[in-house]
């Protein structure tokens, strides 16, 4: 080549992440999801994307602010991967509480806001069905006082089929035309049950089984053995971001017992499920900077005081139900143990905007018992928080602003936030970078990016 030395540039390393909340959920993870996807699919490298979800149900809603054609759009998914909205491959895992009806409205919503979703969908063979009366029997046990402030999903019912395992429905069977004497017998072995607590089964068979023909109809040809497909996707090298539910504190085994969720919630759990290696992704937790629960359950750090404004002025209400978010100050001895457990190799804060201009003091260590402690127990109930002598307060822009709806906040704010974004992580107040340094060091856990806003593009990563 007249002289001149051929260089072979290598291919970039393909994005591999796998996002986790490590508190109690609501922490932006569908956002964080929707960057690694930005970021893949700016390569231009001809790979797939995909985005899969490994557990949880309708219980967990990711709520997205994206911008598709000249506009902001709010897009909201319960069972569908949030890669959608971008036109990815989407996968559902074998742990997830599966509902069909709602992954079909969900792909038609994409579908209409981006003209045409057009993703390879791949559902796991194994993965079980939650019908209506799961809901039912979720929805009684809470009339009844006898829940834990559920989202009335029908998650928990689901998850005790599951465990007893003839009462399970598979995708696989959803599909065959053996379903609805599936479904007869499933029902049989539930009449007890379905009665016990008011519910006549009588006709069900028959509208369950015309409720989901046309989902039956239209799913056909997408259930598949998930775990070789997705190696396949790794031996092509494609994109890989898998996308937890709710939060690490939630988790049915070590979450807040018994105010738990009823699957497994923790990063580790994902990969055996989706054939995959954790050697071959980064564990990113979603942190957000102040702490919210929703639903019963008890919370160290909660506050009633002016702090808890936040709550209001930014818009804390459960996707999945609208219902009202509690609000407290940050838990480090909750994120430290709960960014260990998910084995996290970076941290991504969110909400760092909403406590801007306010007074913040952070949790490191518990009072049980008339004790200091820094472990978390097996139970919360009567646990106090132990707050640092260090509190902190930067300043994004003047005064508090009412940050609940980012599709109609002032054109200002939004200008804010993008010089910030621009001007990278040295551009930020000096006091967010201390907390941001404090946090680390008592979390054990670098933290890789911080968000400023709630849409796309409005995260600073370190």
């Amino acid at each position: 080549m007249d002289g001149m030395t051929s260089v072979s540039i290598p291919p970039r390393r393909p994005v591999r992440k796998l996002v986790t909340g490590i508190i109690w959920g609501d922490e932006g993870k569908g956002k964080i999801v929707d960057d690694y996807v930005c970021l893949a699919q700016s390569f231009e490298d001809g790979r797939d994307t995909v985005v899969a979800r490994f557990q949880g149900g309708e219980n967990a809603g990711h709520t997205l602010y994206v911008f598709i054609n000249g506009k902001w759009e709010r897009f909201v998914t319960h069972a569908a991967p949030s890669g959608i909205i971008r036109n990815t491959d989407i996968a559902i895992g074998p742990g997830v509480a599966f509902n069909p009806l709602s992954l079909i409205e969900e792909i038609k919503k994409a579908d209409r806001l981006i003209g045409g979703y057009n993703g390879r969908i791949l559902i796991s063979n194994r993965v079980g069905i939650c019908f209506d009366y799961h809901k039912m029997i979720d929805s009684a046990r809470e009339s009844a006082g006898k829940g834990v402030g559920s989202t009335r999903s029908g998650i928990a019912p689901f998850y005790e089929d599951v465990a007893r395992k003839t009462t399970r429905v598979t995708f696989q069977e959803y599909l065959s035309d053996k379903f609805p004497d599936k479904l007869r017998q499933v029902l049989e072995d539930k009449k007890v049950e379905l009665e016990a607590i008011g519910i006549n089964h009588s006709g069900m068979l028959e509208m369950l089984v015309e409720k989901h023909k046309s989902a039956r109809q239209g799913l056909r040809g997408h259930g598949v053995d998930l775990e070789y497909r997705m190696a396949e996707y790794m031996k092509r090298g494609a994109h890989i971001i898998i996308e937890g539910a709710q939060g690490s504190g939630l988790d049915v085994d070590m979450g807040d017992i018994p105010n738990t969720t009823s699957s497994h919630l923790l990063a580790p759990n994902a990969f055996p499920s989706l054939g995959l290696k954790r050697k071959d992704f980064d564990i990113i937790g979603v942190e957000k900077i102040y702490v919210t629960r929703v639903g019963d359950g008890d919370f160290p750090t909660y506050t009633t005081d002016s702090f808890a404004e936040i709550g209001d002025l930014n818009g804390e209400f459960g996707a999945s139900t609208g219902r009202k978010r509690r609000v407290g100050y940050p838990d480090w001895v909750m994120a430290r143990r709960n960014a260990w457990l998910n084995d996290c190799d970076g941290i991504v804060l969110t909400r760092a905007d909403c406590v801007q201009d306010r007074e913040m003091k952070v949790c490191v260590a518990y009072e049980v018992d008339g004790k200091v402690r820094t472990e978390v127990p097996v139970s919360l109930t009567g646990v106090k928080p132990v707050y640092s002598g260090t509190s902190y307060k930067w300043k994004l822009w003047e005064g508090h602003r009412n940050l609940a709806d980012p599709l109609n906040e002032p054109p200002e704010l939004t200008a804010i936030r993008a010089d910030y974004v621009k001007n990278g992580f040295d551009g930020l107040p000096g006091a967010m970078k201390e907390f941001k340094r404090h946090h680390d060091e008592f979390v054990d856990c670098k933290t890789v990016g911080i968000s400023i806003g709630a849409k796309s593009g409005e995260t600073i990563y370190v």
